[in-house]
């Protein structure tokens, strides 16, 4: 709980510093890709608030995968609604897939003009916002439809839930699957709902993952290209914006699509390890935290913004003891000046 209080912390104060950035410290050439940044930002803001008090938990198991909260006795929700919030978590967890492939078609869009004007331009700006949408209600619907909480998966995880929780399965409320069926001799076969449901999820991570290395190499591509020809101040700021791009795109990649790869690929393999388990929940709740640094860091207008606040706090702290140190100093002189007054009348001349 602490873990998560501190990331869930950090995450809304860097995340509306950076919000405050984006809309008073953006170059003019920045255009409509503020609106990409605030949209990335306010997503993370709303997901650190959720994540603190969901208290999610994600547990891999045998051949199976449980993600589940635990109801409470004083819970304001009943076991069914509950559900509900462990679905919307892994909604949004889904939303974050198409977030940053978002940020590379505009990214290349700006820089091949022609591509931009067929792709990103007039409305066609809004499908940046519409596929993360879009996202999140098809992750939501595979949850839904395919790995809801049915009796088959209450016994199979009855045991691993009571032995990590100490409560029964009827205290927690969860979406989860097992990806084999276990005949009476032991024969093992492929559960059919549980491999359709994770088709689809592995096509939303695919894409998400083949957008930012796709586009990204064209991005580097078509700026190496270009660095003769567009004007230093533009071909900066793209520069600036594109090397930005790139280490928030991996910090999810390192944070979030590896660790939901080992969670789904442990149980698909029938690979029972609580690394999966340790890993998920570490790395997803950090990523909010860190993913608006490489922003403060390299885009120069910022940088220079939290330069100056540090510089102006640290002037007000020198100032402030200054203060101090001077009124000590002027204490310090009255009580010899009292003495010398009073050597003064005692000895008159």
């Amino acid at each position: 709980m602490v873990y998560q209080l501190t990331c869930t912390s950090i995450s809304i104060f860097l995340n509306l510093v950076l919000l405050m950035l984006i809309w008073r410290k953006s170059p003019p050439q920045t255009g409509r890709y503020r609106w990409l940044m605030t949209f990335t930002a306010c997503f993370e803001i709303f997901w650190g608030a959720f994540d603190l008090p969901a208290e999610i938990i994600a547990h891999s198991v045998g051949c199976a995968f449980i993600t589940f909260r635990i109801n409470k006795p004083d819970a304001m929700l009943d076991p069914e609604h509950s559900s509900w919030v462990v679905l919307t978590y892994t909604a949004i967890f889904g939303a974050s897939m198409a977030v940053f492939a978002s940020h590379f078609v505009y990214r290349y869009g700006s820089i091949e003009k022609s591509f931009g004007k067929k792709f990103t331009s007039g409305w066609k700006f809004g499908l940046l916002f519409f596929f993360p949408m879009l996202y999140c209600f098809w992750w939501g619907a595979v949850v839904k439809i395919w790995f809801w909480k049915n009796p088959d998966m209450d016994e199979y995880t009855r045991d691993v839930i009571n032995r990590t929780t100490g409560q029964p399965i009827e205290n927690i409320s969860y979406i989860g699957t097992k990806f084999y069926n276990f005949g009476p001799n032991g024969t093992m076969t492929f559960n059919k709902p549980a491999w359709i449901g994770v088709t689809q999820m592995w096509f939303m991570v695919g894409t998400s993952i083949g957008c930012v290395f796709g586009f990204g190499i064209l991005c580097y591509l078509r700026l190496s290209n270009t660095l003769s020809i567009v004007s230093s101040s533009f071909n900066n700021l793209q520069k600036q914006l594109f090397y930005a791009l790139v280490l928030q795109t991996m910090i999810p990649l390192v944070l979030m699509h590896t660790p939901i790869t080992v969670f789904f690929l442990c149980p698909m393999l029938n690979i029972d390890t609580d690394f999966a388990t340790a890993l998920i929940l570490i790395t997803i709740t950090l990523y909010p935290a860190v993913d608006p640094l490489p922003s403060f860091f390299i885009i120069k207008s910022y940088r220079e913004a939290m330069l100056e606040i540090f510089r102006a706090v640290l002037c007000l702290n020198r100032a402030s003891n200054q203060v101090g140190d001077s009124m000590i100093s002027h204490h310090d002189a009255v009580p010899k000046n009292s003495v010398a007054l009073t050597k003064m009348s005692t000895h008159p001349a």
